[in-house]
């Protein structure tokens, strides 16, 4: 799969974390979207806004896709990523796999490995 051909709420996921625009962000997702990072679960947009003010936007996240593609009812966007977090002991670059659900042009899941 072309970055071209990624859904628009993917897109504008990324653009919002790039600008930053926290508010934009949120709005990517559904009332009741699941985000799984670190090993934790987050459910619902309030939670996650408190997920991405404090690890996104907190740590000044950045996203680069580099390749896109389709697994099943997914969208796997690989994504180099920066920012001010504690980089020690992380590969460089940091290739993370953001794994999409999307609903009527809502994110109703995300997991990132």
């Amino acid at each position: 799969m072309d970055l071209q051909q990624i859904p628009s709420v993917i897109h504008n996921y990324i653009a919002a974390s790039n600008k930053p625009d926290p508010a934009a962000f949120v709005d990517c997702f559904s009332e009741d979207a699941v985000v799984l990072d670190e090993g934790k679960k987050r459910i619902g947009k309030h939670v996650i806004k408190k997920w991405s003010e404090q690890y996104h936007f907190g740590a000044n996240v950045t996203l680069e896709p580099k390749e896109a593609k389709e697994n099943g009812d997914k969208i796997v966007v690989t994504c180099k990523l920066d920012g001010t977090y504690d980089k020690t002991g992380l590969p460089d670059p940091l290739l993370l796999n953001y794994h999409f659900s999307i609903v009527d042009d809502k994110i109703v899941s995300l997991s990132i490995f």
